[in-house]
């Protein structure tokens, strides 16, 4: 790159650097000073500045350019860590293509003390280091869900860079449990399990299927759409992903509306004649059907109809019109009843 007096560049060997260098210096005051955009790995190396005055000859000196790249950091697992034994990766935290190497460091609190770290780094043609930091531990359900930080440093970081990371340990459905949910307003069966990850889940009824119109099923939840006795059963529920399943199951028993209350008037009714005997037996000293066991005759009155005479009824004659008094007594009625 040639610089004239008067400010005018012109490039010699552009050497990649075309349309990418610009001329900030003021020959008047001798500054050569330039920038250079968008700078690549390979604008890295020795740049040398040459004054020429005249007459007194040429100025050289050698300014070294060294080109600083940051990380691309991601913090992954290749295989999901299953619940088991043996020792696997929980996480690895990658520090990719930075020149000079990064510095990987955990935080793990007190989780620390079950964890073990791998660290190793590979360099690339092009200068750069790769830097991976292994988490190992053994797969437990308590390592599920715990929170660790992996820390990056590197000089062209302003500041260190930190990256939050979960645990994610897969395991079975545990725990199952089947519950009436309290927190809707219709009648819905509640599966729950504990499981990652999250399990699907399947309904049932043993014996026979339940009213197609009466019950729907809805993931983890079975709604009971109407109440009757057709509901009534053991009802089943599996949960499964794709390292294993559980079940658990909780009987329904619906009572009808219209036989409880059939149940309820006769018991009322009940209570009304038990009342009106007591009262009968209070009032007369006998049950009504006393009468039936034994029946007083009965007595009857006749009246002649013949004409009165007014002649004087000698001493000793019949009045006829005197009131005859007849008493006639029923058969017996028989003392035993065959």
């Amino acid at each position: 790159m040639l610089i004239h007096p008067n400010g005018v560049t012109k490039f010699i060997a552009p050497n990649g650097l075309a349309g990418r260098v610009q001329f900030i210096g003021n020959p008047s005051e001798n500054l050569g000073s330039i920038r250079i955009t968008a700078v690549r790995l390979l604008d890295e190396g020795t740049f040398t500045c040459i004054f020429s005055v005249f007459p007194s000859g040429a100025y050289t000196t050698e300014i070294p350019l060294t080109v600083l790249v940051p990380p691309v950091v991601n913090v992954t697992v290749d295989i999901p860590p299953v619940i088991g034994e043996n020792e696997v990766v929980f996480a690895t935290c990658v520090a990719a293509g930075a020149k000079p190497q990064a510095e990987v460091t955990w935080k793990t609190g007190a989780f620390g003390s079950l964890l073990r770290i791998v660290t190793n780094s590979t360099q690339h043609a092009n200068g750069t280091t790769t830097v991976l930091s292994h988490l190992l531990g053994v797969p437990t359900k308590a390592a599920n869900q715990q929170q660790v930080q992996c820390v990056v440093n590197q000089s062209a970081l302003v500041t260190e860079k930190t990256y939050n990371y979960s645990i994610n340990i897969h395991y079975p459905p545990q725990s199952l449990n089947v519950t009436l949910s309290e927190t809707s307003k219709t009648t819905v069966l509640l599966c729950v399990a504990d499981g990652n990850p999250q399990a699907n889940y399947t309904w049932s009824r043993l014996v026979q299927p339940w009213p197609g119109s009466s019950v729907r099923a809805e993931g983890d939840k079975l709604h009971l759409l109407s109440l009757n006795s057709e509901l009534n059963g053991l009802y089943v529920c599996e949960a499964s992903n794709p390292y294993g399943r559980a079940t658990g199951s909780l009987y329904v028993h619906i009572s009808s509306e219209t036989s409880a209350a059939c149940w309820v008037l006769l018991v009322i009714l009940c209570l009304i004649v038990s009342a009106a005997l007591v009262w009968y037996w209070w009032k007369y000293r006998q049950f009504p059907w006393s009468s039936i066991v034994a029946k007083a005759p009965e007595q009857t009155i006749s009246i002649s109809s013949k004409t009165r005479r007014h002649d004087k009824v000698e001493e000793g004659e019949d009045d006829p019109l005197a009131a005859t008094v007849q008493t006639r007594k029923e058969p017996e009625e028989e003392e035993e009843v065959s």
